[in-house]
């Protein structure tokens, strides 16, 4: 459920020049420089709140205005990173919150809680406390799919609209996990979502990016070594509690019968295959629309930023079509 969200900014913005070099921590610390400048300029609040249960990196604004938008990463480095695309074109419309997830970028927490059900309580906790009362429209890519659709399971009187991103809502299973993972000749599909080999590497690139990457396999090791592997304890943790609980995950129906939801797939996404966007928008015909970007894998919202937005902001002001 990880697409290598850093790794495609990096091209975007450094590759050319840090293949050169094959200064790869030079490369993320650069990226990093790169999504804090551009989240600041953009969101006016950056900020720590204490819940319950965890301490949470939150960025957010909250003008009188603008109606507001929740955004729930995946399985990649934080939000900022995560979002990159997003930020500047959705805050001209809508108050963005952009929580790092617990575990994830500067959120903490001793719980060593790996449910999606203590994320969303923690998260709502937070935004509470920020101050947002009244309803709030929420999005979230890939394992952010399912914490969004869990916010909606658990705070349905909360929830204005709800945006699900190539999410393993409901029809993902631990089954479907496996297959994924064998299709790539790898075993467990958390050795793709958090590789520490070559193969893993390659295989996590196949499922979910959109175009290839020029990357040499000194760079890869680089990668691996510099970003993958000081996570992969706690990764490897979080989908191993997903799959032993999947069942659980199944059975839910996230109240996507009472609220308006649009759904985003890549049509050749690897990860989260697109049968799963498909039986939910069979399964709530009347409350969901499936939008599909044919091109796009696990990625939609990097290879197709501009339309992506476009179709985030329509929907939320009911314009969508």
């Amino acid at each position: 459920m990880k697409v290598v969200f850093i790794i495609i900014t990096c091209l975007l913005f450094f590759i050319k020049k840090e293949m050169a070099q094959t200064k790869i921590p030079r490369m993320f610390s650069m990226q990093d420089k790169f999504a804090k400048k551009n989240i600041k300029k953009h969101i006016k609040h950056d900020t720590l709140i204490a819940t319950s249960d965890a301490i949470l990196h939150i960025s957010y604004s909250n003008e009188n205005n603008k109606p507001t938008l929740l955004l729930l990463h995946g399985m990649g480095a934080n939000a900022r990173t995560n979002w990159s695309s997003q930020i500047k074109t959705l805050s001209k419309s809508f108050n963005l919150i952009l929580p790092d997830l617990i575990y994830f970028g500067e959120s903490t927490s001793n719980s060593q809680n790996y449910s999606v059900e203590f994320q969303v309580e923690q998260i709502h906790e937070a935004v509470l406390k920020l101050g947002f009362t009244q309803k709030i429209n929420v999005m979230g890519f890939s394992y952010g799919g399912l914490t969004a659709a869990m916010y909606n399971q658990l705070y349905l009187q909360d929830v204005q609209k709800l945006i699900i991103v190539d999410g393993p809502v409901k029809f993902f299973s631990a089954q479907m996990a496996d297959s994924v993972a064998n299709s790539l000749g790898i075993n467990g599909l958390y050795n793709v979502i958090s590789p520490i080999t070559i193969d893993g590497f390659n295989a996590m690139s196949k499922a979910a990016m959109s175009k290839t990457l020029p990357l040499t396999k000194k760079i890869k090791f680089k990668i691996i070594n510099f970003y993958f592997i000081p996570n992969k304890e706690i990764r490897d943790k979080q989908m191993i509690y997903l799959i032993d609980n999947a069942t659980h995950y199944q059975s839910l129906n996230y109240n996507l019968a009472e609220t308006q939801t649009l759904l985003i797939w890549g049509s050749k996404d690897g990860v989260i295959p697109l049968r799963v966007g498909l039986e939910l928008n069979k399964s709530f015909p009347n409350t969901t629309k499936l939008v599909l970007f044919p091109k796009a894998k696990h990625d939609a919202h990097f290879r197709e930023a501009k339309k992506f937005n476009k179709t985030i902001t329509a929907f939320i002001n009911d314009s969508l079509k």
